[in-house]
């Protein structure tokens, strides 16, 4: 029988690969890609909001500025990825 909780372990022994290879990265595009997964997750969550807000309960104002507040992040998103990657 297959035991699922076998892969773990054999993850587990390439933990030291990972941490290796995370050190080997620049300062600036480990705090910029910390940066960018923050902004996609709160870019995500207020658009998202938002529209059902103003789709659910008619709250224009207020999931409205949620969903532009949104955009504007997901935005922010693209320009940390832009200026990472030159």
């Amino acid at each position: 029988m297959f035991d699922p909780l076998s892969l773990l372990d054999e993850e587990f022994d390439r933990s030291g690969e990972f941490q290796a290879s995370v050190e080997e990265l620049p300062r600036e595009v480990f705090w910029a890609f910390l940066g960018a997964v923050l902004l996609a997750q709160v870019g995500l969550f207020a658009a998202s909001l938002g529209l059902m807000l103003v789709g659910f309960r008619g709250q224009l104002a207020v999931g409205g500025a949620l969903f532009v507040g949104g955009i504007l992040a997901l935005g922010g998103t693209v320009v940390v990825y832009r200026r990472v990657r030159r």
